[in-house]
């Protein structure tokens, strides 16, 4: 069994993530942050595969269907390249967030450490 965590909840995963899901696992914001990259870079090739059904639109302009497929493939590009900054700004924020997280993890360890050597100085 997991020692309790905050508000006498237990914790389950290394950085306090409990059971009703509360919590952050540094590890998983790196994590969470290459998969948001890699589903940016999925998209943005998604995005170039276009070129041919804009291509098609352009030639077919004067008729209905090519007008459509033009009025799509715009919508699709719109779409897909916000969809991939927003990809990449969430993976740039979880990337920062994980340096905060490790930064404080950090200087909280040398606060107990201050405190610890002045404890045993004391003695």
């Amino acid at each position: 069994m997991s020692a309790p965590g905050p508000n006498n909840v237990p914790a389950t995963q290394a950085g306090g993530a409990d059971d009703n899901g509360y919590g952050v696992s540094n590890a998983e914001l790196g994590k969470m942050a290459d998969e948001l990259d890699l589903a940016a870079q999925i998209l943005e090739k998604a995005d170039k595969g276009l070129a041919e059904s804009d291509a098609t639109a352009r030639i077919h302009h004067m008729l209905t269907s090519g007008r459509m497929l033009r009025s799509t493939t715009s919508d699709w590009d719109d779409e897909i390249t916000r969809l991939a900054k927003q990809c990449r700004s969430l993976a740039g924020k979880m990337r920062q967030t994980h340096t905060n997280y490790t930064a404080q993890e950090h200087r909280t360890a040398q606060d107990f450490q201050a405190i610890l050597a002045s404890l045993e100085g004391n003695e």
